[in-house]
């Protein structure tokens, strides 16, 4: 049976949905029918109960079998109530935050591993600075708490993790960053994307197993830097380590500190 493949779309995309030059080349139906062929992950969280009092001071399986969760005290992580899905962290005290992960971690992103697709939609409430600092993309089994993913001092803590950093200090940017953990960090690019407050905005990721290269985007435009992955385990990169869906949050101010999230995507190839 043929399936269809999303539309490769090599300009600014920024519609609701994923990124076809993201995702053009993933077998989603075929991976869905046939698991051997890989991965598939996707929640658009029309299914999460609204919370009045959410507050998780200690990590805790949330919304389900699929997530765990973290909120400081003060901290609120609900849904949005919209009609196709969403939901919301927010906090309000400075060096709080909240935070979301899965609790599998089934993507590796090595040398030989298979191709991994990752894309989330999200907006933040403001873009001004020292006002919050957030994380998203994929990091190792972490334990969530107010200092990990995200340190007080608004860096990323010493754990494994790929993705997009939006610093507390540059409320208008977010780099591109990895981390192997007892290595330093590295970022990929200073300032790769914009935001915008209160606007939505699709922060995703391709590693090509062909090329090693993995390649970032921002609604569906290829960001300038890229990494091409190290055949050395750990050194590096952090290529021997499994890895999940997580979005984390710390507030830097005693304002209002709000991120949304519409929807998140993964997909990993099997390699027989």
């Amino acid at each position: 049976m043929a399936f269809p493949k999303p539309t490769h779309k090599d300009a600014t995309d920024t519609g609701t949905g994923p990124s076809g030059s993201i995702w053009h080349n993933c077998p989603v139906l075929e991976i869905l029918s046939d698991p051997k062929k890989g991965i598939y992950f996707y929640d658009d969280f029309v299914d999460i109960p609204v919370l009045t009092t959410p507050t998780i001071t200690t990590q805790a399986a949330w919304g389900g079998h699929r997530y765990a969760a973290f909120g400081s005290s003060g901290g609120t992580l609900v849904s949005g109530g919209s009609q196709f899905g969403d939901i919301v962290l927010t906090e309000t005290d400075d060096n709080e935050g909240v935070s979301i992960k899965t609790i599998s971690t089934p993507f590796k992103i090595i040398i030989g591993g298979g191709d991994v697709w990752f894309e989330a939609r999200l907006k933040t409430n403001t873009i001004s600075d020292t006002e919050h600092g957030f994380f998203i993309g994929m990091a190792d089994s972490l334990t969530l708490s107010a200092t990990v993913p995200i340190a007080a001092a608004g860096t990323l803590a010493d754990e494994n993790f790929v993705g997009f950093h939006r610093l507390e200090g540059d409320g208008d940017k977010v780099d591109t960053v990895y981390k192997a953990d007892g290595v330093t960090q590295v970022t990929v690019g200073t300032d790769a994307g914009t935001l915008v407050a209160d606007t939505y905005t699709k922060l995703g990721f391709y590693y090509n197993d062909t090329t090693n290269v993995l390649s970032f985007y921002q609604d569906g435009a290829k960001l300038t830097d890229t990494k091409t992955i190290p055949s050395a385990a750990g050194t590096d990169f952090p290529n021997d380590v499994n890895m999940g869906l997580v979005l984390a949050m710390l507030c830097a101010s005693n304002n209002d500190a709000i991120v949304t999230m519409d929807w998140w995507r993964a997909a990993q190839l099997r390699v027989s």
